[in-house]
């Protein structure tokens, strides 16, 4: 801390105030849910978690996270569920969460939406797992004290704290400049493609047979269809993904206790490897095995600030495509009260950007598992995006 209340952010959380980055993490819900009783919840959160009631401060130094004035806003509103980030007056100089609540009768869409500097998705579902919870001891009368915790810490003080550094010094980081004129914020709802749990079922089960994991399967059924739709080889293409390093470190990090604890990868087809969903998902398995071995994932964030030229997953520049895929996991539980049912999770996001460029999130809700299309609003690609993912995952089960 710089002062009472502010610390500065380190070059893996300035990343998000650059784009003024919200994500918002959506509970969908069959029926109404007590308006009061998430109001009371989500208070106690976020006084239990500073970094929700906070604000992102422009000094001297460059940005610095800081305490706000202003409580996170808490909005009910009709609407449609699909738009959960819909009406939240986002300002991170004022406030860094808030909690949209949109219904329409049926079917109601309750978004914890979190700035990306101060969570990742590990922290934020494990806190909207929180928040449910204090919902359910709202609703049967049960006392609400969550303790106050510290703010979260950085991933570089967290890898420095276990003797993880970039790979060779940095340059002395230039002073800042003027800060750039902002694009207009794009804002990502999610056209969602969720598998039956009979499908999870025998996708994991294949998973089981063939040695490659449900990430390796789903993110080789998602390069096929890309390279069939931008009609490109497979080896043009380069799969940029994020792993979450809590447990990949000793000792292993709690989910709230750092911001964005995460390594970066990127996966390129070598041109032997057959054109296959369980190939393709067995050879980004090896590669990930191979570079956590040797430390460079969990070294990866701290090269890319130290050292651009080691940050060559993240390079756009490498291939003709890069194919974004983010696994948020297996969500942590929901725990609710008697009459009211949880129906589904899927991302949402509002960030500014000069390029508007889709990616896919996948989670594991409810033992099913989403696989989110997160692109611009009213891209007309979408709907033949899903159609190819939805035909290639069913034929991948169908011949397997």
């Amino acid at each position: 801390m710089t002062r009472a209340g502010i610390r500065a952010l380190s070059p893996s959380e300035r990343i998000h105030a650059v784009r003024e980055a919200y994500i918002g993490y959506t509970v969908r819900v069959a029926g109404r849910p007590d308006p009061d009783a998430l109001r009371t919840a989500f208070e106690a959160v976020y006084h239990a978690h500073p970094q929700l009631s906070a604000r992102i401060e422009a000094t001297s130094a460059g940005p610095a996270l800081a305490e706000s004035d202003v409580p996170p806003e808490i909005r009910f509103a009709e609407g449609d569920p699909g738009a959960p980030l819909a009406g939240i007056d986002f300002d991170q100089h004022r406030s860094l969460s808030a909690l949209n609540v949109v219904g329409d009768g049926e079917e109601t869409a309750v978004c914890l939406a979190v700035h990306h500097s101060v969570a990742d998705a590990h922290h934020a579902t494990a806190l909207l797992s929180t928040l449910w919870s204090g919902y359910t001891d709202t609703i049967v009368g049960a006392p609400l004290d969550l303790p106050r915790q510290p703010y979260p810490r950085s991933l570089e003080d967290l890898l420095a704290d276990r003797g993880i550094h970039p790979s060779a010094p940095g340059a002395p980081a230039a002073a800042p400049g003027p800060p750039p004129a902002l694009p207009d914020p794009v804002v990502r709802p999610v056209v969602q493609h969720r598998l039956s749990p009979a499908e999870t079922t025998a996708l994991t089960d294949l998973g089981h047979r063939e040695h490659v994991t449900i990430n390796g399967l789903v993110s080789g059924v998602i390069l096929l269809t890309e390279a069939e739709l931008r009609d490109v080889p497979l080896t043009d293409l380069v799969h940029r993904y994020s792993v979450n390093l809590r447990d990949r470190v000793t000792p292993p990090i709690g989910a709230t206790e750092g911001t964005n604890v995460l390594g970066g990868v990127g996966f390129r087809a070598p041109a032997e490897v057959e054109p296959d969903a369980v190939a393709l998902g067995r050879a980004i398995g090896t590669g990930l095995r191979a570079d956590l071995a040797d430390g460079s994932v969990q070294r990866s964030v701290l090269d890319m600030f130290s050292r651009p030229a080691a940050a060559k997953p993240w390079d756009p520049d490498l291939a003709r495509v890069t194919v974004s895929i983010m696994n948020w996991g297996v969500i942590p539980p929901m725990r609710t009260p008697g009459g009211l049912r949880l129906t589904n999770l899927h991302s949402a996001s509002r960030m500014r950007e000069p390029v508007a460029i889709g990616g896919y999130v996948l989670n594991t809700f409810g033992g099913r598992i989403g696989i989110d299309l997160v692109w611009p609003e009213d891209d007309p690609t979408l709907p033949a995006r899903v159609d190819a993912l939805r035909e290639r995952l069913g034929h991948l089960l169908r011949a397997r």
